[in-house]
């Protein structure tokens, strides 16, 4: 038996769907401080290799997250691009631009840093999206006695998001078919070619909104006032020590970087290189 979740279906007998949604948001918002506090690259591939375990462990599909990688490309590029026309970041010098910046090698260190960064934060939220239903995310906001119309804004944000991955992909199929090639030529030609797709998902979208704001209407929902409710999930124990570890590995990765200094850039044994 499966079930279907915010981005896949996935076997109701994933440890992950027998959680709690709180402990889940929380793993999710702890994945993504986590990837904010870290600036070192190898503790970065630890985590990484960290979420991909718990994908294993969770059971969910490989197949469904590799148009992911399509979205990583993309900022990778733009990451790269940024840091290499406009940083100056101390280390030995590779080329100087005629504008007064330049690269060093500790620049393309730290670019590839960020966008282990940014895979961090892809990876850990994906996961959570991919284990969690949109229901789920209404229920875990409501035990945090936030307002109801806050957790419906933050599942209607969540369910966009996978609509618009499929919006995306229909979208770049269907170019595509009429011969657009995002494969070949320069990065900039390619950074054109999906700019634009930027036309037709953007007048989708707001085609979404609108049927979503009369689907709203049509069912008489309203923000206010008591509510009832179908579905009971009850908190365990099992839960709260589950977020109470999350909490608690946020903060010694917040001790680490911040008071000893261990997780900042370039970091162990890269650090040791550079000294000398």
């Amino acid at each position: 038996m499966s079930q279907r979740s915010m981005f896949v279906h996935i076997s109701k007998d994933s440890p992950l769907n027998s959680l709690h949604p709180l402990p889940k948001l929380a793993l999710m918002l702890g994945i993504n401080t986590i990837a904010l506090i870290i600036e070192a690259p190898i503790p970065f591939l630890v985590l990484i290799g960290l979420v991909l375990l718990t994908f294993k462990i969770a059971r969910v599909p490989f197949v469904r997250i590799w148009r992911l990688v399509i979205i990583l490309v993309i900022v990778s590029q733009a990451v790269i691009i940024s840091y290499v026309l406009t940083s100056k970041i101390p280390g030995h010098v590779l080329y100087h631009f005629p504008w007064g910046t330049y690269v060093s090698d500790m620049t393309l260190l730290f670019s590839f840093t960020m966008i282990l960064r940014y895979l961090t934060m892809l990876l850990g939220s994906t996961l959570i999206l991919c284990t969690t239903s949109d229901r789920d995310i209404t229920y875990g906001i409501v035990t945090l006695r936030l307002p109801y119309a806050l957790a419906f804004i933050f599942t209607l944000a969540f369910r966009s998001t996978s609509i618009f991955l499929d919006d995306y992909t229909k979208v770049r199929d269907a170019m595509i078919l009429r011969g657009t090639d995002f494969s070949r030529g320069s990065i900039i030609s390619r950074a054109r070619r999906y700019t634009k797709l930027l036309i037709p998902l953007i007048f989708i979208a707001l085609r979404r909104v609108v049927e979503s704001t009369y689907a709203v209407e049509a069912k008489g929902f309203a923000v206010t006032g008591k509510r009832t409710y179908l579905h009971k999930y009850g908190i365990r124990a099992r839960d709260l020590l589950v977020s109470l570890v999350i909490i608690l590995i946020v903060a010694v990765a917040f001790a680490l970087r911040y008071w000893l200094g261990i997780l900042t850039f370039p970091g162990w044994p890269l650090n040791i290189a550079v000294g000398r």
